[in-house]
C-alpha cells in the first residue's frame, strides 16, 4: 500500500500535465484561427490596394528585363532607359486606344446598327441546320429557342444599362485611376529595383541568403515566364486572326482580333475561346469561306497549344504541362477567376522551389561533391546562372557519379 499511493500519484500528475498540454494545443489553434480569421477580414478591406500593389508588381516582372536589356544594348543608364522602355509602352497604349476610338467604335456602331439583320441571319442559319439534321420542330425549334433568348437577353441588358449607367461609369474611372496608380507604383519599383532587393535583403538574416536568393529567382523566372508566355501567344492569335481576316475577307477585323486576343489571356481555355470571335463572324458574314476559316482557325490552334504554348511555358515558367492544367484547375477552385489567371505562377514558384530541394538532398547523400564549391564553380564561369539552375546540374552530377561507381567492379 505504501508504495501504490506515491504512483497514483505520479499517474495524476502525468494526466494534468497533458490535460494542460492539450489546452495549450487547442488553445493555441483555437488563437491561430481566429487571427487567420481577423487577417483574412483585414485583408478583404484593403483587397482593392492590395490587388492594385499585386498587378505593379506583375508589371514590374515585365519591365525590368525589358529596362536590363535597353541598358546593355545601348549603354545608356537606368534611369535614361526606363524612361524610353515607359515611353514605348504608353505609346503602345495610346496607338491602341486610338485605334479603338477610329476603328473600333465605327465597327460597334455599324454592328449595333445591323442588329437586326445578324439576328435574322442567325435565325436562318438555324433553320438550315435544323433541316439539314433532319429534327423536327416537335423535338427542338433551334431558331424559336435563339429568338426567345436573344429577346430576353437584349431586355435585361437595356434594363441593366438604363439602371445602372451611372454605377458603369464610376466603376470606369475607378478602373483607369487604378490603371495609372499600377503604372505609377511599377514605375518606382522599376527605378529603385535594386534597392528594394538590398533592403530586402538586410531585412532576412545572412545564413538564409541562399534561400532568399532562390525565392527572388524562382518568382521572378515564374512569374514573369508566365506572363512573358500569355503575351507572346495574344500577339500570335493576334497576327492569325488578321492574317485570316485579310486573306478571305472577313468584316469586323478589329473587334474579332482584340476580343481573341483578351480571350488568349485566360490560361487554357483561353485558344478555343479565341477562336469563337472570328468563327461567328465567318458563319454569319461570309457563311461561304467559313468552313476553309474553321479549319485553318482549328489547325493552327492546335498547333500553337500542343506544341507552341508547352514548350513556352517550360522554358519560360519552368514548368510541365500537366501541372498547368492542375494549377488552373485548383486556382479556379480557391480563388475564382484570379486564381485561374495567377494559378500557374504560384505552381510554377512551387515546382522549383521543390526541385531545388530535392537537387540538393540527392548532392548532400553523394559522397565526393560539395554543393557549395560546385555551385560557386558554375555561377564564376556563368555569373548569369541561377542558383536552381546551379544545384540542378550538380544533382545532374552526383547520378552520374553515383552510377559510374556502381560499374565499378
Amino acid at each position: 500500500m505504501p508504495e501504490v499511493e506515491p504512483r497514483g500519484a505520479e499517474e495524476r500528475s502525468a494526466t494534468r500535465g497533458r490535460a494542460a498540454t492539450a489546452f495549450f494545443v487547442l488553445g493555441g489553434i483555437f488563437f491561430a484561427l481566429a487571427l487567420a480569421d481577423r487577417l483574412a477580414a483585414i485583408a478583404a478591406a484593403f483587397s482593392t490596394l492590395l490587388l492594385t500593389i499585386f498587378m505593379a508588381w506583375l508589371l514590374v516582372f515585365l519591365v525590368a528585363p525589358a529596362v536590363e536589356a535597353t541598358q546593355r544594348r545601348l549603354g545608356i543608364g537606368r534611369g535614361k532607359a526606363v524612361g524610353l522602355v515607359y515611353l514605348i509602352v504608353f505609346g503602345g497604349v495610346g496607338l491602341l486606344l486610338a485605334a479603338t476610338a477610329l476603328i473600333g467604335a465605327g465597327e460597334v456602331t455599324d454592328l449595333a446598327a445591323r442588329g437586326d439583320e445578324i439576328t435574322g441571319r442567325i435565325h436562318e442559319l438555324l433553320v438550315n441546320l435544323q433541316a439539314t439534321l433532319g429534327i423536327g420542330p416537335g423535338t427542338i425549334d433551334l431558331a424559336a429557342t435563339f429568338d426567345q433568348a436573344q429577346r430576353s437577353f437584349f431586355a435585361s441588358i437595356t434594363g441593366d444599362l438604363s439602371g445602372e449607367i451611372q454605377s458603369i461609369g464610376g466603376a470606369a474611372l475607378a478602373v483607369a485611376g487604378s490603371l495609372i496608380l499600377v503604372v505609377i507604383l511599377s514605375l518606382y519599383a522599376v527605378l529603385d529595383f535594386d534597392g528594394l532587393l538590398d533592403g530586402l535583403r538586410r531585412i532576412v538574416p545572412n545564413r538564409y541568403a541562399d534561400e532568399l536568393q532562390l525565392v527572388q529567382e524562382s518568382v521572378g523566372r515564374a512569374f514573369g515566364g508566365f506572363l512573358r508566355t500569355q503575351l507572346i501567344l495574344v500577339l500570335i492569335q493576334a497576327v492569325l486572326t488578321v492574317v485570316v481576316g485579310i486573306v478571305f475577307g472577313l468584316p469586323y477585323l478589329y473587334l474579332v482580333t482584340v476580343a481573341g486576343a483578351l480571350a488568349m489571356f485566360v490560361p487554357f481555355f483561353g485558344p478555343p475561346l479565341a477562336l469563337v470571335p472570328p468563327v461567328l463572324v465567318a458563319i454569319v458574314f461570309r457563311p461561304e469561306i467559313a468552313v476553309p476559316v474553321i479549319v485553318l482557325l482549328v489547325a493552327s490552334q492546335t498547333l500553337v497549344v500542343n506544341v507552341v504554348q508547352p514548350r513556352l511555358l517550360h522554358h519560360g515558367a519552368g514548368i510541365h504541362p500537366i501541372l498547368v492544367l492542375v494549377a488552373l484547375l485548383v486556382g479556379a477552385q480557391v480563388a475564382g477567376l484570379w486564381g485561374a489567371l495567377f494559378g500557374i505562377p504560384v505552381a510554377a514558384v512551387a515546382s522549383l522551389l521543390v526541385r531545388y530541394v530535392v537537387n540538393r538532398r540527392a548532392v548532400n547523400e553523394v559522397e565526393g561533391i560539395d554543393l557549395e564549391t560546385a555551385v560557386e564553380e558554375m555561377q564564376a564561369a556563368d555569373p548569369d546562372l541561377p542558383l536552381y539552375e546551379a544545384v540542378a546540374i550538380a544533382a545532374d552530377r552526383a547520378e552520374e557519379l553515383t552510377e559510374d561507381r556502381a560499374l565499378e567492379p
